[in-house]
């Protein structure tokens, strides 16, 4: 009698890098591999998805028909309850010996902690996983790992990497797994066939950053003045285009914005004292809320509403929308006149 193939495991991937987790999920597919080539299939849920998707618990434990290793991704999954946890935990003893399950958590680490819900550590299969070495954790891009993620780049592609230019690549380089590649591919690209990386091709970088929304609403209202300030704005909004769609700011910033404009309401009213903000800010914002004046700052707001309707209701792409918002929010903050509100007909598409 045959026996049966031996099971995977299962894995825990701990990065709020979507990029460098897809990278260590394609490791793991090769790894599955029966020989090199072989086919290894890869299929995604998501464990922010409500309700849970009900398909997942059949890709768990249903063997493949032709036995080909299938790698179950669970994106997000810091987000569960502890209740599915531990659904997913009696699942993992009926795993089917095809699948290897993968777990992905990908929340913004804190102080050099990992994003890992307090309650995981004391199940019996994280223990187990820790034990036998299933926990893969990255806290993304960092001052203190993009040296290794350069030596790994420059190893795989056969690429001499001297210590000047590996520190004046990762003086430049966003610190997003996805954008950084894509300025990499730019850069082997530049090296030719001598295969040399050299400092000064970190200047064909080009200009990036996640300014905090702070900075770069402070860099709008400059825009129209600096030219500095304006190329800010535009790289961000740029290297935004780059991003996957999980990782998009616009969201962020109608949320950032809508707050900020509620801030500028009570400093135009005379109620700065309740305005919880850093002191060092607040003398720039009350600048700002004075000369915006309740017009301006209502067509802010109005701004904000339209952008988020206008994506939601599916008549504007996101990224459409973002640089439609970005230029309507710098001619308004720049010092222009508050632009006429839409008449009652409908909003803009």
């Amino acid at each position: 009698m045959l026996r049966p193939p031996a099971r995977h495991g299962y894995r825990f991937l701990v990065c709020p890098d979507a990029e460098l987790l897809r990278r260590q999920a394609a490791v793991l597919a090769e790894g599955l591999g029966q020989r090199p080539g072989s086919e290894v299939a890869r299929k995604v849920f998501w464990g922010d998805e409500e309700p849970f998707p009900p398909a997942y618990w059949g890709e768990l434990t249903t063997q493949n028909l032709f036995s080909t290793p299938t790698v179950l991704l669970l994106r997000r999954a810091e987000a569960l309850k502890a209740e599915v946890w531990d659904r997913l935990g009696e699942g993992l003893k009926n795993t089917a010996s095809t699948v290897l399950p993968v777990f992905c958590l990908e929340g913004a680490w804190k102080e050099g902690k990992a994003a890992v819900p307090n309650f995981l550590p004391r199940r019996t299969f994280w223990q187990a996983a820790e034990q036998k070495g299933w926990i893969w954790q990255s806290p993304g891009l960092t001052d203190a790992s993009l040296p290794k993620f350069l030596d790994a780049w420059a190893g795989e592609r056969g690429l001499t990497l001297p210590p000047a230019a590996r520190q004046a690549l990762a003086a430049a380089l966003p610190r997003d797994g996805l954008a950084a590649g894509l300025e990499l591919d730019k850069i082997e690209l530049a090296a030719g066939d001598g295969k040399l990386i050299t400092p000064d091709l970190a200047l064909l970088v080009a200009p990036h950053g996640d300014m905090e929304f702070f900075d770069f609403m402070k860099a709008l209202a400059e825009s129209s003045r600096s030219a500095k300030a304006a190329r800010e704005v535009w790289a961000r909004v740029l290297d935004d285009h780059l991003r996957p769609s999980g990782d998009k700011i616009l969201f962020q910033l109608l949320g950032y914005v809508a707050w900020q404009a509620r801030q500028l309401w009570m400093l135009c009213e005379g109620e700065g004292a309740k305005v919880r903000m850093r002191p060092s800010d607040k003398p720039v914002m009350l600048k700002m809320a004075q000369r915006l004046g309740r017009a301006g700052i209502a067509r802010i707001i109005e701004l904000t509403l339209d952008a988020n309707l206008a994506v939601i209701g599916g008549t504007r792409r996101p990224d459409d929308a973002l640089e439609s918002y970005v230029a309507e929010l710098a001619a308004l903050m720049g010092g222009g006149k508050p632009p006429a509100p839409q008449a009652s007909g409908g909003r803009r598409p």
